[in-house]
């Protein structure tokens, strides 16, 4: 069973002062970086450290290429490297990715049910998913002395054959809930998102409580401790590690911690956030420093928020502006950054010579299996060339699920604007087959654009406002990002698609 243990107000005075003194030097010499690290919708994410490398993966929900693995060596700039799911096997989240014995694995949930890839490297390739026989969500990974044990939602822990690849020991109740203070707004005990580590005779446990959305205070990092990896467990003194503690705050619902450190011994702890007016970018990620207490806890160290300039974690590196999602289609291969809804079928699109040529799809928007990409930034502004096949129709949106999308559609009714509740006021240019499409968010209030070749750019009459497609609203879990499609018959042909982090109406 879990203790509840005197919170502890200060560490011993010379830990304190050496902590203090550290963080003075580093922040003097270093360079810093802000949050958050990935813009946009990136959550749940799964860091590990390779030797001087860093790698992670993160939700990947209903899209598919699924679980990208992202390739660092600062912790701050991240670069898509591999797609451990080349196939759609479901609502994908939440996954675990772990190295035991130089084998790496990622445990996750698809559709509710636990699975694992594997991988002699990171980069792949990986296995096929293999079924655990678990209902549950949110798995982690630890093991002691041979034996592995997998923990998942609710607090249960299951124990795992030598393999990694089925389950030994049935699911059984490990540990429960940190008792959350009853003054928190939040929206559920949500006992979730379990990461365990071994660290200086001591296993740590991180748990999720509190509701990954719903009110701003309601996420949080709660610890916990143990001998030995099936427990019993004992909580931490600082909890919550972490917790948004005010509705007003940048960063809303901080939780979902995993602690992951450097070479030279420094530690971190990723966590994703709603951003406070932007909720529908989905939960980036973040990146909070973390220090050990003389009594071996650990917390983050006095002073600093998810909204603090904070020193970067590796010397001699810099944080870099975003990747930019902009795509000329030269490669034989998608890009990483493009994932489709519940579909992965290769045989449907091709992409090589400057163009991109998916195959019609569906009757509309709702059935034909967008192609998206996530970014992140207040304002943006995307824009790609169309070129359509008679019975075709595409369009160029911001999409959150097929049922809610606003955006510019061109087919054979011409070029029309979809609002943000569905609503299609009129069409322009009926019988047109190639245009240039231009989707401008500026702070979530949107214009459109189009231009037919040889003619000048044309503002469409209608824009739309989009800052309630969120899950508070919508449920799923999701984001609003920039999407492509094709339906009808025939096929679209997609060139030149662009993407500027700012405001950019045509001149």
């Amino acid at each position: 069973m879990l203790t509840r243990r005197r919170f502890v107000q200060n560490a011993a005075s010379a830990s304190a002062l050496l902590a203090a003194s550290h963080r003075l030097a580093w922040a003097e010499t270093a360079p810093t970086y802000r949050n958050p690290i990935l813009g946009g919708d990136h959550p749940d994410a799964s860091p590990i450290r390779v030797g001087s490398d860093f790698y992670m993966t993160h939700s990947s929900f209903d899209y598919a290429p699924g679980l990208i693995i992202y390739h660092s060596r600062d912790l701050i700039n991240w670069k898509p490297v591999a797609a451990a799911l080349r196939r759609y096997h479901g609502n994908v989240y939440a996954p675990y990715l772990c190295e035991y014995q130089g084998r790496f694995y990622i445990y996750f949930p698809a559709d509710n049910q636990l699975r694992v890839v594997h991988a002699d490297r990171p980069e792949g390739p990986w296995s096929e998913p293999v079924d655990l026989g678990i209902n549950a969500i949110d798995p982690a990974h630890i093991a002691e002395n041979g034996r592995r044990f997998l923990y998942a939602n609710g607090g249960v822990m299951a124990e795992l054959t030598a393999d990694g690849l089925s389950v030994k020991v049935p699911p059984r109740h490990a540990f429960d809930p940190w008792p959350i203070p009853a003054t928190t707004r939040m929206e559920c005990t949500c006992l979730e998102a379990p990461k365990v580590i071994e660290h200086n005779g001591y296993f740590y446990l991180n748990v999720a409580e509190g509701g990954t959305a719903g009110p701003g205070t309601s996420h949080s990092v709660v610890s916990a401790r143990s001998r030995h990896a099936d427990g019993p467990w004992e909580f931490s003194p600082y909890n919550p590690i972490v917790h948004t503690p005010s509705r007003d705050d940048r960063w809303l619902s901080l939780g979902h911690g995993r602690l992951v450190d450097t070479p030279d011994g420094k530690w971190y702890m990723t966590v994703h956030a709603y951003e406070n007016g932007y909720r529908a970018l989905g939960r980036q990620l973040l990146l909070l420093p973390v220090e050990w207490t003389a009594d071996g806890w650990y917390r983050i160290p006095a002073g600093v928020t998810a909204d603090s300039a904070i020193p970067m974690p590796v010397p001699g590196s810099r944080q870099t502006p975003f990747a930019d999602p902009s795509d000329d289609f030269t490669s034989a291969e998608l890009g990483l950054q493009w994932g489709f809804w519940h579909e992965y079928d290769p045989a449907r699109f091709s992409t090589s010579h400057g163009a991109l040529i998916l195959q019609a799809r569906g009757r509309s928007l709702e059935d034909s299996s967008a192609l998206t990409t996530a970014v992140g930034g207040h304002s943006y502004t995307v824009e790609i060339d169309i070129e359509l096949d008679p019975g075709c129709e595409s369009g160029l949106l911001l999409f959150y699920d097929p049922q809610h999308a606003a955006g510019v559609l061109f087919g054979e009714q011409g070029i029309g604007v979809r609002l943000a509740n569905g609503y299609v006021p009129g069409r322009y240019h009926p019988g047109a087959t190639r245009a240039t499409l231009r989707l401008v968010n500026d702070r979530q209030e949107l214009d459109f654009y189009y231009k037919l070749p040889g003619e000048p750019w044309k503002r469409t009459e209608e824009s739309a406002e989009v800052s309630g497609m969120h899950h508070n609203v919508l449920g799923g879990f999701l984001d609003l990002r920039p999407a492509v499609y094709a339906s009808g018959s025939g096929k679209a042909t997609f060139r030149n698609f662009r993407y500027w982090p700012e405001v950019k109406a045509p001149a």
